[in-house]
Formats: C-alpha cells, sequence, structure tokens
C-alpha cells in the first residue's frame, strides 16, 4: 500500500472533484455526530482530508497516521493554509495502521478510518487492523469507517458513471475480490488496488477483536443543486456503505 500511494502523492486530492466523492462528506458527518471536544484518531488519514474535518467540526485534537511517508509529508504540508489554532490540534504520523502499536496521543475518544478496512487482503489482516482500533480507543469509545459496499458482490466490471471503474483482478482465497481502482481524474486518471470482502468478515473480525455494537449504515447523498435524477443510478449500487462500532 505504501509503495502505490507514494507515487500517486498528491494527484490522489484530484479524486474529490468527481461525482462518486460527493456523498462521502454528507455521510460521514451523518454518522459522526458531534465530536466536540473529542480526541480523535484517522487512520489511513491520506493527505488529512478528514483529519481537517474533525478539527472543523470541534474535535480537540486529531493524530493522522498513515504508511505513506509521501502522503503523511503532504498532510503536514496542507496545514500551513489553517489558522495556528487549528494547526496546533493536528498531528501527522508515519506508521503501519494495520499493526499493533500505540498512537501518539491515544488513547482516544473516536478513531475514524475513511477507505482502511477495505485494504485488507484476507481475515488475518482485517483482524489485525481491528485489534488496532480496539487498542487504541479508550473503554467506550467510538469506531466509524467509511469503506467498500459490503452487500454487493463483485462477480463482474464495476462500471460507474460517476467517476471510477472498479475492475474485479480475481477472486481471493477467502471468497473476496482482488480491485483495480480507476478514478477519471484530469489530466491524469489515478489508479491503485485494494480488496472488497462482504460484511460477514468485517462483523466477524471486529467481535474478534472485541469490539461490539457493530452497526451498518447508508451513504448520504449531498445536497449542491444537481438535477433531478442524477443519482438515480448511484442508488442503485452505491460504492461504500459506513459502519461504527464501539469499544466495550
Amino acid at each position: 500500500m505504501s509503495t502505490q500511494y507514494d507515487a500517486i502523492g498528491t494527484r490522489y486530492s484530484s479524486m474529490t472533484e468527481l461525482p462518486c466523492q460527493a456523498p462521502e462528506k454528507p455521510s460521514v458527518l451523518k454518522v459522526l455526530g458531534d465530536v466536540t471536544g473529542q480526541n480523535c484518531l484517522d487512520l489511513a488519514c491520506g493527505l488529512g482530508r478528514w483529519s481537517h474535518l474533525l478539527v472543523e467540526e470541534g474535535a480537540s485534537h486529531v493524530t493522522g497516521i498513515d504508511i505513506s511517508e509521501g502522503m503523511i509529508t503532504s498532510a503536514r504540508e496542507a496545514t500551513r493554509g489553517l489558522s495556528e489554532q487549528q494547526r496546533s490540534r493536528l498531528d501527522f504520523h508515519t506508521a503501519d495502521c494495520s499493526k499493533l502499536s500505540d498512537a501518539p496521543g491515544g488513547p482516544f475518544d473516536l478513531v475514524l478510518a475513511v477507505w482502511f478496512l477495505n485494504y485488507a487482503s484476507c481475515h488475518d489482516e482485517m483482524l489485525a487492523m481491528w485489534q488496532n482500533i480496539h487498542h487504541n480507543l479508550k473503554p467506550g469509545g467510538r469506531f466509524v469507517a467509511l469503506t467498500s459496499n459490503t452487500f454487493c458482490g463483485l462477480e463482474g466490471p464495476f462500471n460507474d458513471k460517476y467517476g471510477i471503474m472498479i475492475a474485479n483482478l480475481g477472486k481471493t482465497a477467502e471468497g473476496g475480490w482482488k480491485c483495480r481502482v480507476t478514478a477519471n481524474t484530469s489530466p491524469e486518471k489515478v489508479e491503485f488496488e485494494n480488496y472488497h470482502y462482504g460484511y460477514e468478515m468485517y462483523e466477524k473480525a471486529s467481535a474478534e477483536a472485541g469490539m461490539v455494537e457493530l452497526t451498518w449504515r447508508s451513504h448520504t447523498l449531498p445536497d449542491d443543486g444537481r438535477p433531478d435524477g442524477f443519482w438515480d443510478v448511484y442508488n442503485l449500487r452505491p460504492h461504500f456503505c459506513l459502519l461504527t462500532a464501539k469499544k466495550p
């Protein structure tokens, strides 16, 4: 994962201009609820987009972690446009989020992971991710994730008129799919690979890691003035879903 995102770098930010990205922010905000005063961990933070959002929403402090040194360097550079008060509430570090470790500044009231769990290639890797989430949460702490649509299979090509194409690269040994995501960004397309598993693997790994109350949540469409019917095809098969869980 580190190598492919070091190569992509800041080109990844161009994906925010695609229509398929538009539902992400309202969806995450609806599930997050009030984060005022909370100490937050942003796993697989990338360029820091969601870390910034948590600060804007009132988090007392946000620690962003990503395996890609290039992404973390860019995330730190992006804080230059923020106020001094906002910068003081953000901290970025390079680390493998799928390995059990003490994240700086923890334990946390909230762990957020947007497009992280879908990089697990097998059950053991997903379990390790959940164990790291559990380890870094305070008792009673909450986890919020956005991941691939675990209620849809990927038996064939997934062509999305909203800016991305998800190609099936073949079945895994555990019944999931390896995928190539192509984002129709301009001037250059962005491509990367991840994995698509059903909700059963997520729920099993979550429970084995000691998390409770896993709840699946659907997407929320943006109110951005797009014409009536624009999202009709998307609603038939959205490319992501959300989940929440807690540490007892």
